[in-house]
C-alpha cells in the first residue's frame, strides 16, 4: 500500500505525477479523475502496489485549512462526489484497490492533526448534506476502504474531544450503519502528534481497534503498540472475534488481489509501464486545462510580448528545483530571464538583492510554491516575501503564479498584478504556466474553491488561444472538441496537406462523430462524402491479410509457430526453413522490405515464385524490417491453408456477413465516380483512379496480402466495431463472424521483439515516445495500422474506441508528406474529445 494522491509520482522515481486533485477540480472535468486513478492504478500494479490511501475525499471550505488545501478536489460536494466517484471507478478498472479519506470529513478545519487535535463544530445536518456526501459516493462505487480522521466531533462524540479514530459513535453508527461501509478501514497515520502526546502509542492502537478500525498504519512504536494489542485480547479488553473480523478483512483483501497466487511483479515489465510517454501526455494535458488566471492583470501583455523578465522563485530549502521547468521552457520560448531565489531563512540581504534584480527588469514573475508539509501547522508565505510582492506591484507590471495553495492574494494584501493557479511544481504543471505565458495557449481553469480575496467558486478569467497573426497561432495539442477538430483538418485540406478526407470516430459500438472535409481531387471539385471510397493501401495487410490468419487460426488449421515452409515448401530454401509465420507477421522474418517485382518478373505468377525464392537479409528474429514481401508471401500461404483465393475468402467469410458492401479488392467499373483517385503514377503515365495504388499489388492482379483492398469509412466502422466486440468477449454464439476473444488479443498485443519493434501480429502498436501515428495518448493496449496512400486506423480497446481517417494524400504526388503530422494531431484530438464526453 502507498499514498498515490497524485499518481506514483508522489512516491516513484519516474512514475507519472498529476496534479493536485485541486488542480483536477479547476479543469472542471471529472474524466480526468477516472484517468488520474487509471494511470496509478497501472503503474502502481507494476511494481507491486495494490491498495492506495486515496483519494481525498474532504472539501476544503476553510481557507485555513493547513493540511487538506490543494489535496482536495475543490469545496462543492457534489462536485467532489462525482470526482471522488470517477477516481475509484478509474483505479478499481485496472486493478487497483482504493481507501477514501479522511472520514467523516477534515476540509472544515483550521488545525494540522499532525500538530493538534482539529475540532469540526457541524452536527449531523451539516454534516450529512456536505461533508459525508463525497464519502456516500465513494461507498457505492465501490471504494475498498475508508481512512478515518483524527478530529473530534463534539456534536457525535462522547465526551466531545474524543477523535473520530478513537469514537465507536463514528466509525461504527456512522460509518458502518449510515453509509452502510462494509469493507476496511483504516487509520490515519498513528504517530501524529494529536494522539499520541494524549494517548501513547500503546493506546492509540488499542482505542483505534476498539471503535471499528481493521488496520493500524504507522504507529509512533511498533513494539508498543504490538504488545499494547496483545495484552488488550489476553485481558478480554479487545474480544478475539473483534481481532478475526479485522484480520478475515485484511486477508481477504490479500486474497483478491491475488497475493496468494503470486507475490512478486515481474521486474522487466517496469520500464514499459511506470512513466509511459501516453501517460504523461495525460497528466500535461490536464495541467494545461488546470491553470486559472484568477486576475489578470498584465498577463495579457506578458503573452503579447517576449520581453526581459525578473523571476523571484519563492520556495521552501528541501525543494531546490521548484520553478526549473518553468524557467526554462521559458527561456526556450524566447524570454530573456533573470532569476532569484529566496527561502524560509533568506535574510534581510537575500531579499535586497532581490529588489536589486527587480529594479533591472521591466516586469516580474513571482513563482511560489507553498505546498502542505505534515507538521507545519500552517500555509503561508513569509510576510517578507508577502510585503516584497506588494511593494514590486507597486512599481512593476507584476504577476504571481502560485504553484501550490491558491490562498495567497489575502495574505499580499494590496496587489493588482496578475495571479495565475498552476496548483503545483511538478514539470507538466510548470511547463503549462510557461507555456501559456510565452506560448500562447489558452488558460480556462475555473476555481473550484472561493478566495477570500472576493473570487467566487466558478471564477476565473479565460483566455484563449493565441491570434495566428501575432505568432502564437494555437498548438495542434491543444485540439480537445470534435468542432476543433473537423476546423483542424479543413484547415490542412486549404494548406494542401490532401485534396479530401473522411474522419469516423466510433465509441461502445456506435458512430461518436464523422467528418467529411475537401474533395475527390485536384481536377475533380466534387466534396467527398462518407460514401467516398479510398484505396487502404496497407490496411489491407490488417483488414485483410491478418483478419485472414485469425479466422484460420480460430479453425485451429494454422499454427504460428510453425514454419513457414510446412505450409509452402518452396519458401524454405535460401536458408528460410526455420522462419515462423509467426515472424512474417511480425516482420522478423529478415525477408528484405520491398523489391520492384512489376519491374523484374514477367509474370504474376513468375513474381509470386520470385518472393518464395527470395534469400534472407538478416537471420530470422533479429532485425524487425517491414516487409510488403512478408505479407505477399503469408498471402500465398492462407491461400494453400485456405483453399481458395485471398479475395474469395475475405468476401466470404468477413464483408459478407459484416455486411461490409462497399469493401473488396478490384472494384468494379461503375464503383469509379465515387473512388478518390490516387497518385500521378510515372510508372502507368496516368492518374491511378479506380485501381490499386502500389504498384507489384498492381502487377499481381490487383489482390495481394500488402495492398488493394478499396473501402469506405463506414465499412471499416463495422469491421473494427465487430473486432472490439471479439476483442472484449461481446460476440453472440450465433455472431455473423465468431471470433475468440483470446485469439485477438493475442494478435493484438506488441510482441516480444528485436530493435525495439512496436508490433503485434500483423498490428501495430502505439510508439513509446509518442510521435507514431498513434499519438502520445492513446492506451498502452490500442492498436492500428497505417496506408501509404494516406489512410489509418487506430483502436484503443481501453476506451472502446475506434478513429478512422481515410485521405488520398499521395493526390497527385507522393511527395506530400503532411499526413505523418496530421495523423499524430487527430489521434491525440480524438482521444482528448472522447475523454471530455
Amino acid at each position: 500500500a502507498a499514498d498515490l494522491e497524485w499518481g506514483t509520482g508522489m512516491r516513484l522515481v519516474g512514475g507519472t505525477a498529476f496534479p493536485p486533485p485541486m488542480g483536477l477540480g479547476a479543469a472542471d472535468r471529472a474524466r480526468d479523475a477516472y484517468e488520474l486513478g487509471r494511470v496509478t492504478a497501472l503503474e502502481a500494479r507494476a511494481v507491486g502496489i495494490h491498495l492506495t490511501f486515496s483519494p481525498v475525499a474532504d472539501i476544503n471550505n476553510n481557507p485555513n485549512n493547513p493540511i487538506i488545501n490543494t489535496r482536495a478536489f475543490g469545496e462543492d460536494p457534489q462536485r467532489t462526489a462525482a470526482f471522488v466517484r470517477a477516481y475509484v471507478h478509474g483505479a478499481r478498472d485496472h486493478g487497483l484497490r482504493t481507501t477514501v479519506k479522511h472520514f467523516p470529513g477534515h476540509g472544515d478545519t483550521d488545525v494540522d492533526s499532525h500538530v493538534d487535535l482539529p475540532v469540526v463544530r457541524g452536527c449531523w445536518a451539516a454534516l450529512d448534506t456536505l461533508e459525508l456526501v463525497p464519502f456516500r459516493a465513494a461507498v457505492e462505487a465501490g471504494v475498498t476502504a475508508v481512512m478515518t480522521a483524527h478530529l473530534a466531533l463534539p456534536c457525535l462524540s462522547d465526551p466531545d474531544d474524543t477523535p473520530a479514530t478513537f469514537s465507536a459513535a463514528i466509525m461504527s453508527d456512522v460509518l458502518r450503519d449510515s453509509l452502510a461501509f462494509e469493507g476496511l478501514v483504516v487509520t490515519d497515520a498513528l504517530d501524529m502528534g494529536a494522539l499520541v502526546r494524549r494517548f501513547g502509542a500503546g493506546e492509540t492502537a488499542v482505542r483505534a481497534l476498539l471503535a471499528g478500525s481493521d488496520m493500524l498504519l504507522m504507529p509512533s512504536h511498533l513494539t508498543e503498540a504490538v504488545d499494547a494489542v496483545v495484552a488488550a485480547v489476553a485481558s478480554g479488553r479487545i474480544a478475539e472475534s473483534r481481532l478475526d473480523r479485522s484480520v478475515r478483512r485484511v486477508l481477504t483483501l490479500k486474497r483478491d488481489v491475488g497475493l496468494f497466487d503470486r507475490r512478486t511483479v515481474p521486474l522487466d515489465r517496469v520500464p514499459d509501464v511506470v512513466g509511459h510517454r501516453s501517460f504523461r501526455a495525460s497528466a500535461e494535458d490536464i495541467a494545461r486545462r488546470a491553470l486559472t488566471l484568477v486576475r489578470a492583470g498584465p498577463t495579457a501583455d506578458y503573452r503579447a510580448r517576449r520581453g526581459r523578465t525578473a523571476v523571484i522563485v519563492y520556495a521552501d530549502a528541501n525543494n531546490l528545483g521548484a520553478g526549473n521547468s518553468l524557467t526554462r521552457e521559458l527561456r526556450e520560448l524566447g524570454d530573456t530571464l533573470s532569476v532569484f531565489r529566496l527561502y524560509p531563512a533568506s535574510g534581510s540581504a537575500s531579499y535586497d538583492s532581490a529588489r536589486t534584480t527587480i529594479d533591472r527588469h521591466d516586469r516580474v514573475l513571482f513563482l511560489t510554491s507553498v505546498r502542505v508539509v505534515s507538521g507545519r501547522g500552517h500555509l503561508d508565505l513569509p510576510d517578507p516575501v508577502a510585503a516584497l510582492i506588494r511593494e514590486t506591484d507597486a512599481r512593476r507590471p507584476t504577476i504571481l503564479v502560485s504553484l501550490g495553495s491558491p490562498y495567497l492574494l489575502s495574505q499580499i494584501g494590496d496587489f493588482d498584478g496578475g495571479y495565475l493557479l498552476g496548483w503545483s511544481d511538478i514539470r507538466a504543471s510548470e511547463l503549462a504556466v510557461a507555456r501559456a505565458l510565452a506560448g500562447g495557449a489558452p488558460i480556462t481553469g475555473k476555481l473550484p474553491i472561493a478566495l477570500p480575496s472576493g473570487f467566487p467558486l466558478g471564477g476565473g478569467v479565460v483566455i484563449g488561444p493565441g491570434d495566428p497573426s501575432d505568432g502564437t497561432a494555437q498548438d495542434p495539442d491543444d485540439l480537445r472538441t470534435f468542432a476543433d477538430i473537423d476546423r483542424y483538418l479543413e484547415a490542412e485540406v486549404a494548406a494542401g496537406a490532401f485534396p479530401g478526407g473522411v474522419l469516423w470516430v466510433g465509441h461502445a459500438g456506435r458512430p461518436i462523430h464523422t467528418a467529411a472535409v475537401g474533395v475527390y481531387g485536384t481536377t475533380d471539385d466534387r466534396p467527398v462524402d462518407t460514401a467516398t471510397v479510398y484505396d487502404l493501401a496497407s490496411l489491407t495487410k490488417v483488414v485483410g491479410l491478418t483478419t485472414a490468419a485469425m479466422l484460420l487460426v480460430a479453425d485451429g488449421v494454422l499454427d504460428l509457430d510453425r514454419p513457414v515452409a510446412a505450409y509452402l515448401p518452396a519458401f524454405g530454401d535460401n536458408g528460410k526453413a526455420t522462419v515462423r509465420v509467426r515472424d512474417l507477421l511480425t516482420h522478423t522474418s529478415g525477408l528484405a522490405p520491398w523489391r520492384p517485382l512489376y519491374r523484374e518478373a514477367s509474370s504474376p505468377d513468375s513474381a509470386l515464385a520470385m518472393v518464395l525464392a527470395e534469400p534472407l537479409a538478416s537471420p530470422p528474429g533479429t532485425r524487425y524490417a517491414y516487409s510488403d514481401l512478408g505479407a505477399i508471401a503469408l498471402a500465398q500461404l492462407i491461400e494453400r491453408v485456405a483453399g481458395q483465393p485471398l479475395d474469395a475468402l475475405l468476401a466470404e467469410r468477413l464483408f459478407t456477413p459484416l455486411e461490409m458492401r462497399a469493401t473488396r479488392f478490384r472494384p468494379p467499373a461503375e464503383w469509379k465516380p465515387r473512388i478518390a483517385p490516387t497518385e500521378l503514377d510515372p510508372w502507368r503515365e496516368r492518374v491511378v483512379h479506380g485501381e490499386v495504388h502500389d504498384e507489384n499489388a498492381a502487377f499481381l492482379g490487383g489482390v495481394s496480402g500488402h495492398a488493394g483492398l478499396f473501402a469506405t469509412a463506414p465499412d471499416l466502422a463495422r469491421f473494427l466495431g465487430w473486432l472490439l466486440d471479439a476483442y472484449h468477449g461481446r460476440l453472440a454464439p450465433d455472431a455473423s463472424v465468431s471470433l475468440p476473444a483470446g485469439v485477438v488479443r493475442e494478435f493484438t498485443r506488441r510482441q516480444p521483439g528485436p530493435d525495439g519493434s512496436t508490433r503485434a501480429l500483423g498490428w501495430d502498436t502505439p510508439s513509446l515516445s509518442g510521435s507514431g501515428s498513434s499519438g502520445s495518448l492513446i492506451s498502452p493496449s490500442g492498436f492500428g495500422h497505417t496506408g501509404f496512400t494516406g489512410t489509418s486506423i487506430w483502436v484503443d480497446p481501453e476506451r472502446d474506441a475506434f478513429v478512422v481517417l481515410l485521405t488520398n494524400r499521395v493526390h497527385p504526388t507522393r511527395d506530400n508528406s503532411a499526413i505523418f503530422r496530421v495523423r499524430r494531431t487527430i489521434a491525440n484530438a480524438v482521444m482528448r474529445a472522447l475523454d471530455d464526453r
